[in-house]
């Protein structure tokens, strides 16, 4: 299970003074925590706008609000019903495909694009920034489907999002899905009238990105403290030689994460090589355990850092500055950044799967687990008619074999559209989407490894360390002992929410 952060005696996230965090969007997110404009983020949310008013009393010809869009901005806009041409806009972006998100990705792109708007840079109303957290306070849930977003600004996602706010689209509440003008009248709210460029302000941004980007660091963050947990359980099972987890060698190779984590894996282990033995080294995927978490907290430092930088900026186009000046041509709405980010910290994933799978693999086989029973089936295990773990090997390689398909890069993946115009996008909402899948098969071969390393345990009657002991009665807690076969995927699934939930750790 996720570890929800409890709201309750939170203070609300403030949104346009200091930069938002991930921990601040998993609040929101999954926690239920609401969120507030801070009184600067007003003021220049206001100058932005009186800046937009002049332009327009001046004459000057801006993207969106004066022209069409896309390969239509020869187009002038027609004088007319306001209110006709936000919802036109909004409708004809609305064009995603496939499953809803999930409410908690959902939530987190809000709360992303709200973010965006506060840095005052949009020409928009404080008070459509407002109707925005005021869905997040009353658990407002737009429905959006997951595509359609090719991340040269998540327009469809978004479209779907702030179609809520006029009353149209769909959105949960409390369980339910409901027409939106329905959903905000069962909490008390009534469709706004989006006036200006609200309506494009509200869709012209990178929300599903980040936002979907920040829960996945926030996930990863916990994934790998678990990683490096199942690691050294699995190093005491088999009972290999631990002397490559050494300081001097960590300081002889230079790479900071490999350092990081060789010295938790030491934490967990306590003093000393390991059991002597007639093998002078581990397996690859015990001895290569502090090289590949290693570059994964190497790649979630750079996801961190390049998220919470995205979350932080003024993304829309037009720009409206301070001092007066409007831009039409501002390239910000592009996510190669994140996409790269992203890209690689799927990547990492990947590998930390590929490493867990072996490991389990060698607790699985008698003559890599230094004699454990195969399979690790119980002695007290009927003979022909049980199995053991056989099994969950085999649903740890279809997860690793499914994550090598999905980590090709995104961010390579652009592909023209409007005319020709719009000739190079970055596809980050692809590149979050293919993280958030990671993360959770991660979780899941990191949870199957978990389970047999604990199995283990049991089965050779090993005394741990107190960390890695802890670990194991919560494990423990949950799923008992395997002895005659049951159910397996209900036992894969409780340890994976451990798991998902984060061990305590460094």
């Amino acid at each position: 299970m996720r570890r929800h952060p409890d709201p309750l005696d939170a203070a609300p996230v403030v949104l346009g003074g200091d930069p938002l965090t991930v921990e601040e969007v998993e609040r929101v997110a999954r926690g239920g925590g609401s969120a507030v404009l801070a009184p600067g983020a007003e003021r220049r949310l206001r100058a932005s706008l009186a800046a937009l008013a002049e332009a327009v009393a001046r004459g000057e010809r801006i993207y969106g609000l004066s022209t069409g869009v896309g390969t239509l901005e020869v187009e002038e806009a027609e004088a007319g019903d306001e209110r006709a041409r936000q919802r036109r806009l909004l409708f004809s972006h609305a064009a995603g495909v496939g499953e809803p998100m999930p409410d908690d990705q959902v939530r987190a792109m809000m709360l992303a694009r709200a973010s965006a708007l506060a840095a005052g840079h949009s020409g928009v109303r404080p008070e459509v920034v407002g109707a925005l957290l005021a869905l997040l306070d009353r658990g407002v849930t737009p429905l959006v489907p997951a595509r359609g977003s090719i991340g040269a600004s998540d327009l469809a996602p978004l479209a779907h999002m702030a179609l809520v706010l006029l009353g149209e689209g769909k959105a949960r509440v409390a369980g339910q899905v409901l027409p939106g003008r329905e959903a905000l009248a069962r909490v008390g709210l009534a469709p706004w009238e989006l006036v200006g460029r609200e309506a494009f302000a509200l869709i012209n941004g990178l929300a599903q990105t980040a936002g979907v980007g920040a829960l996945v660091v926030a996930d990863a963050q916990r994934l790998i403290v678990a990683t490096e947990t199942t690691a050294a359980l699995s190093l005491v099972c088999t009972g290999a030689p631990r002397d490559h987890l050494d300081e001097r060698v960590a300081r002889a190779k230079r790479h900071a994460g490999q350092a990081r984590s060789a010295a938790h894996l030491r934490a967990l282990l306590g003093e000393g090589s390991g059991p002597a033995g007639p093998l002078l080294r581990a397996d690859l995927s015990a001895r290569y355990a502090p090289q590949v978490a290693g570059a994964f907290r190497t790649a979630l430092d750079l996801a961190r850092r390049t998220v919470e930088t995205e979350l932080a900026g003024g993304v829309d186009n037009p720009l409206v500055f301070a001092d007066g000046w409007v831009t039409s041509n501002a390239g910000v709405t592009s996510g190669q950044e994140v996409a790269q980010a992203l890209d690689l910290l799927t990547a990492s994933l990947t590998s930390l799967a590929v490493i867990a799978e072996r490991r389990l693999a060698a607790l699985l086989d008698p003559a890599r687990s230094g004699g454990l029973p195969p399979f690790l089936r119980h002695p007290k295990a009927r003979p022909g008619l049980d199995s053991g773990l056989m099994i969950a090997e085999y649903t740890a390689a279809a997860l690793v074999a499914e994550l090598r398909v999905r980590c090709a890069p995104a961010g390579v993946q652009s592909i023209p559209v409007c005319a020709g115009r719009e000739d190079h996008a970055s596809m980050s909402a692809l590149a979050a989407r293919n993280a958030a899948f990671a993360v959770e098969a991660a979780q899941t071969v990191v949870a199957i490894e978990l389970h047999a390393a604990c199995q283990a345990v049991d089965l050779a009657g090993l005394s741990l360390p107190p960390r890695l002991a802890s670990v194991h009665a919560t494990v423990r807690a949950v799923v008992p002992t395997l002895i005659e076969d049951r159910l397996l995927a209900d036992d894969l699934e409780a340890v994976r929410r451990i798991v998902a939930a984060g061990l305590d750790g460094a």
